[in-house]
């Protein structure tokens, strides 16, 4: 006996808007010239926008996780990321509230169901001081969403 099915599964979606950039000057530095940096910087409370769709309904269970892939990144710094909204639609958003470290493999950041569109994010970069050698640094953020069937 041979059993076929062609079935379509539909695939949830995520969107991301926004990006973060700091530049660090002298400006920085706490107390003038011959003094230390600020140790951390924070983002706009709504720096990065995730809109999740595609879900079949209300129900339908997702979770987001998050890594960073380093360009050129000092060992010293550490990315934090938290969800500061819920955004808006059907089904609930949970976690994420509290800063958590960016690695460099996939991390549960918060978990949801149904269509959110409107999900705001933001970062914060620790670990700065005078010691970091004057260069540009960067990392890139992939968030992924995982259908929790």
């Amino acid at each position: 006996m041979l059993v076929w099915c062609s079935c379509q599964v539909p695939a949830i979606d995520l969107t991301t808007a926004g990006a973060w950039s700091r530049i660090v000057t002298a400006g920085d530095l706490q107390g003038g010239t011959g003094s230390n940096l600020v140790a951390s910087y924070t983002s706009n409370i709504s720096e990065v926008t995730l809109s999740i769709t595609g879900t079949i309904d209300a129900a339908d269970n997702w979770r987001i996780d998050v890594r960073r892939t380093d360009n050129t990144w000092y060992d010293d710094f550490s990315l934090l990321i938290r969800r500061t909204g819920d955004g808006i639609g059907p089904g609930f958003i949970s976690g994420g509230e509290s800063y958590q470290a960016i690695s460099l493999t996939d991390a549960p950041l918060f978990f949801g169901a149904g269509d959110r569109t409107g999900v705001t994010l933001q970062m914060q970069l620790s670990g700065m001081s005078v010691n970091v050698p004057a260069a540009t640094y960067s990392t890139t953020i992939t968030y992924t969403v995982v259908d929790l069937l």
